[in-house]
């Protein structure tokens, strides 16, 4: 075996640059699901000594505050669809508030309500809230599925595929001097489920093939790294050399796999996101109506 590492290659031009504006997304996206994760678990853990009212005080403010803000996730659609909203700012601000809208909207009911059951008006009221919002969650996992990124345009199967082919150019050549390792990257093929057979056997299939690629993924960067450590004994290179040398194998066998894993998945999560779209406002009316119900009830009895 030639123990002649892979060397760092240029940064492809076709490739886009990367920005510190999708990392600073991302961690606020985390501290925000940190914050709204506490909110519940601290309504819910204290739940039996909780002193608000429902029908007055901060409870019932909560209660106003909450249908206020599940009504305003209309507005995201209303602007992407009605031509005198465009000028209200761009879609990408009207994404994010209806984000942040349909998770904070919930809790504010959750605190109105205690974290208990009531009456039987109130009680299907918000279980139709909390499946609106437990859509809104599964329809966002979709989306960022066949979207480049949360707030990034729809993607498309033709982009990923160049993508997914410019990442294994680049590994390939990455991997020149390890011919055993690349041959069998070589033979790892592009797969996509054909969706018309099933969306649960598509699915099944994708778990599989995901399970896959991540046990063929390691298998790599193992093998990789034992070229890696054995060419750095025989030569005499530096443990900083080893770590970086590691750190670029490790980079590129992961974008790679992780390029090839949304093309297996585009297709069949573009069917589930337009099955969804079905779904959801459906879900959202009903919500409705059963809220406006339980505030009638409530105000009249």
């Amino acid at each position: 075996m030639n123990h002649h590492l892979p060397k760092k290659t240029a940064r492809p031009t076709q490739e886009p640059r990367r920005s510190g504006v999708g990392g600073l997304e991302n961690l606020a996206t985390l501290v925000f699901a940190a914050a709204m994760i506490l909110l519940i678990y601290t309504g819910w853990r204290n739940r039996a000594e909780s002193y608000l009212n429902a029908e007055s005080g901060t409870g019932y403010a909560l209660g106003i505050i909450g249908a206020s803000l599940m009504l305003l996730l209309l507005l995201y659609p209303l602007r992407k669809r009605v031509r005198i909203m465009r000028y209200l700012g761009p879609v990408k601000f009207w994404f994010r508030s209806h984000m942040i809208l349909g998770v904070v909207g919930p809790i504010c009911i959750l605190y109105h309500a205690s974290f208990k059951l009531g009456s039987t008006n109130s009680n299907i009221a918000l279980f139709c809230m909390l499946t609106v919002a437990s859509s809104g969650l599964i329809g966002r996992y979709f989306y960022r599925k066949i979207h480049h990124g949360l707030y990034g345009n729809r993607a498309s199967l033709k982009e990923l595929l160049d993508d997914e082919a410019l990442r294994k150019n680049r590994l390939a050549e990455t991997l020149d001097s390890v011919p055993q390792i690349k041959q069998q990257l070589q033979a790892t093929q592009t797969w996509e489920p054909r969706v018309d057979n099933g969306v649960l056997v598509a699915g099944f299939r994708i778990i599989l093939f995901g399970l896959h690629s991540h046990w063929l993924q390691l298998k790599l960067l193992l093998l990789a790294k034992r070229a890696i450590r054995t060419h750095a004994q025989t030569t005499g290179k530096s443990a900083d050399w080893t770590r970086q040398q590691r750190h670029i194998m490790r980079r590129y066998l992961g974008e790679f796999f992780a390029a090839t894993r949304k093309v297996a998945g585009f297709s069949f999560f573009e069917r589930m996101f337009s099955l969804w779209h079905l779904l959801h406002m459906p879900l959202f009316i009903m919500m409705v109506i059963t809220g406006v119900i339980h505030v009638i009830a409530v105000h009249m009895y």
